[in-house]
């Protein structure tokens, strides 16, 4: 299962068709909250984490997913890439970072590279 955390419903629109599409049973949360909400009920396979979000900041969503990413692997995304970002992006534990926009050939290779479920 994959979860996909942004503000925007276009960006969680079209990460639901795509990934659909590909087999994959994909939850969405427009916030945190909501994100929060899903996780008390299952743990993802994958999440893919916007960092600017109206009720907090993914990056530090990420340390706070810690004890939980041994079960689930996180991508940070951004339409903002600072380099100062991807790096503690990755410091924190993200498998890869994703520059908004992004196209989806470079959405299959993080899937394709990054993320090997036993099960989707």
């Amino acid at each position: 299962m994959i979860l996909v955390v942004d503000d925007e419903q276009e960006i969680r629109n079209m990460f639901f068709r795509y990934l659909s599409k590909k087999g994959y049973l994909v939850h969405l949360a427009g916030s945190l909250e909501e994100e929060r909400k899903i996780l008390e009920l299952t743990t993802p396979d994958l999440i893919f984490l916007d960092i600017n979000l109206p009720d907090g900041n993914g990056l530090e969503e990420l340390v706070r997913l810690k004890p939980i990413r041994m079960a689930c692997k996180v991508v940070l995304m951004s339409a903002f890439d600072q380099i100062e970002e991807r790096k503690q992006a990755f410091e924190s534990g993200a498998i890869d970072f994703l520059s908004k926009p992004f196209s989806l050939l470079r959405l299959n290779q993080v899937l394709d590279s990054r993320f090997n479920p036993s099960t989707n």
